[in-house]
């Protein structure tokens, strides 16, 4: 008999522990609320993001090409660190090499969204995609934060 109660238990605690592991909770949309913490990301990624661009011929100097298909930009809610939204936001948005016209907007995290095709973007170098709560003339909360992604531009026409 203590065998078969000792078995249930263990067979209980793997179970628990298995729905732990299978839902994690950064997975799920929230909305974007003030007073938050988040992380911006460029095709899955917060450090060493890539985006692909297409620029026929050589790349160098001041050329510029639009991004290639499915890259994708993201926020995720974190605990600490990164960006946050300060007191009054309920919106992000991610913004390519300060170009003010091309943005992509979010109101919930973990929500992937295309690159936008009307970007022009340069061949080849560094640049930057900021996310921030603080956008053409809408209101800033004075304690709000960008969380800025360095990204390496790669022509995929070279």
């Amino acid at each position: 008999m203590r065998t078969i109660t000792l078995c249930r238990r263990v067979v209980l605690i793997a179970m628990l522990a298995t729905v732990g592991v299978a839902v994690p909770a950064q997975a799920t949309t929230s909305s974007i609320r003030p007073n938050q913490h988040y992380f911006g990301y460029v095709n899955n990624k917060h450090v060493g993001a890539v985006i692909y661009v297409v620029c026929p011929g050589p790349a160098g100097g001041t050329r510029t090409g639009p991004p290639a298909g499915n890259q994708t930009v993201k926020v995720e809610k974190v605990t600490s660190g990164g960006g946050y939204t300060g007191s009054v936001a309920h919106e992000i948005w991610a913004e390519f090499n300060k170009d003010a016209f091309h943005v992509v907007g979010f109101t919930a995290y973990n929500v992937a969204k295309a690159l936008p095709t009307g970007l022009q973007l340069p061949c080849a170098g560094t640049g930057t995609v900021t996310f921030t709560t603080c956008f053409g003339t809408l209101p800033c909360a004075v304690n709000a934060k960008a969380d800025v992604v360095p990204v390496t531009f790669v022509n995929l026409a070279a």
